[in-house]
């Protein structure tokens, strides 16, 4: 039985929210992709959804359940990983850094391996097989492929448990950050304007379109 209020965990009830929060998210972006395909404006592949590609695609929450579980572990047996607070500013800045330096190059590079010949034949082109992409799409992989994406963006948020400048905000944000980017990149219409790019150049390092 719990004491007092300060021995309560708010950051493990909120490994919880934040599960429901990234399903209600993604469906969301499914949801709006198909009435704007359904719509017929701005679409990029002018063709229909094979039935193949909505089974093949049909578990695409099974990504989040993964790594509910994974942040569960961290939050039991982590040192620094409990009791996280709502906000720390510092650890806000450490992600930010850590995402456009190290995660970002190593991403690139993780993903130009998984076009080599031998990892795409045998893991990337599982995710390839959806020519008419839809949100969805872009988390749908084999589990080696999970678990190795899950390793590279975990980098900010451990780095910061660790340092004990981890907050529940920091971390809620950057899985949104990462799912908004995600799905936005895969779905079959063009979102953001072109002018825009024009206008702010230095934007096509923050964001990517499909």
């Amino acid at each position: 039985m719990v004491k007092d209020n300060k021995d309560i965990d708010v950051s493990k009830l909120a490994l919880f929210a934040s599960m429901l929060w990234r399903m209600l998210h993604n469906q969301l972006w499914i949801s709006l992709s198909r009435y704007r395909i359904a719509k017929g404006t701005n679409k990029i592949v002018d063709k229909g959804i094979e039935f193949d590609q909505v089974d093949r695609e049909r578990d695409w929450d099974d990504h989040i359940m993964f790594s509910a579980i994974l942040f569960y572990w961290d939050n039991k047996y982590v040192p620094g990983g409990s009791h996280v607070p709502y906000w720390r500013l510092d650890g806000v800045i450490i992600t930010m850094l850590l995402h456009a330096g190290p995660v970002e190059f190593l991403y690139y590079w993780l993903h130009r391996a998984l076009h080599h010949h031998y990892l795409y034949s045998r893991y990337h082109s599982h995710h390839h097989s959806s020519i008419v992409t839809e949100p969805i799409t872009s988390v749908i992989h084999p589990f080696a492929e999970h678990i190795a994406y899950f390793l590279l963006f975990a980098i900010p948020i451990l780095t910061t448990v660790l340092t004990g400048t981890a907050s529940i905000v920091a971390i809620a944000a950057y899985i949104t950050y990462l799912d908004f980017m995600n799905n936005m990149g895969h779905c079959n219409f063009e979102l953001i304007p072109n002018w825009l790019f024009t206008l702010l150049p230095p934007l096509k390092y923050i964001i990517y379109t499909p």
